[in-house]
């Protein structure tokens, strides 16, 4: 009987503890936000978005130009709307925006600097050394 009673006692204590975290819980629920469905970056097929921020790092405007860079979300909201990869380029370079002699020297460039460092993909498998290359991410000829 002396037993009984200290057991009573515990399990009464450990429901007001599961209780009383709970309503803790509750009360702090977490915000997580999401990213922008809407935007049109975020759209784009991966290899899409490659060359999206390829072209928009790629933009150094020449001192003295009235032109000015267009950002990431512009870029994507012009192929959205359908302009081919090789058109947004010209207008870019027509405006003193971009400089190399073509979009395929733009996205080597930007590929090489993003190689460089680790990716964010991780390769838990125990094979490859944890970096993602271009080719392996649907960079290449076609781009749709």
């Amino acid at each position: 009987m002396r037993h009984r009673l200290p057991i009573k006692g515990l399990a009464v204590v450990s429901v007001l503890t599961i209780l009383a975290t709970a309503g803790v819980e509750a009360q702090t629920k977490r915000v997580v936000s999401t990213p922008n469905p809407s935007s049109a970056y975020d759209r784009l097929s991966l290899g899409n978005q490659k060359v999206a921020a390829a072209l928009y790092q790629a933009q150094t405007p020449v001192v003295g130009t009235t032109a000015r860079p267009l950002s990431l979300e512009q870029i994507a909201a012009k192929r959205r709307s359908g302009q081919e990869w090789g058109h947004i380029f010209r207008e870019l370079k027509q405006q003193g925006l971009v400089h190399e002699k073509t979009l395929g020297k733009v996205v080597a460039r930007y590929l090489r600097t993003t190689d460089a460092a680790p990716s964010v993909v991780s390769n838990d498998s125990g094979g490859g050394n944890g970096y993602v290359s271009g080719a392996a991410n649907g960079v290449g000829k076609g781009g749709k």
